[in-house]
């Protein structure tokens, strides 16, 4: 059975590792703007369009959680992500 999801992380070679190394590392926000935790992979749908984000939580990243996600606005120069 093929999952309908591709994870994207930067050990991946394909032609979506670039997506993966710039956004890798991000912090991510909430809506409000509080920190959430930090970008570790996207998780892609069959049109390659993020899905969910898989966050490591916390200061010490110890926690993660799996985030769908409707909608991300990349702010580059603060390196972050922040949900809708």
């Amino acid at each position: 059975m093929r999952t309908p999801y591709t994870a994207v992380s930067p050990r991946k070679q394909d032609g979506l590792d670039r997506l993966a190394e710039r956004y890798a590392g991000y912090t991510v926000r909430d809506p409000r703007g509080q920190r959430i935790g930090r970008a570790e992979r996207l998780y892609l749908n069959g049109s390659g369009e993020p899905e969910y984000i898989w966050v490591k939580l916390g200061f010490f990243g110890f926690k993660s959680a799996l985030i769908p996600v409707q909608s991300i606005a990349a702010d580059e120069e603060r390196r972050a992500l922040v949900l809708h």
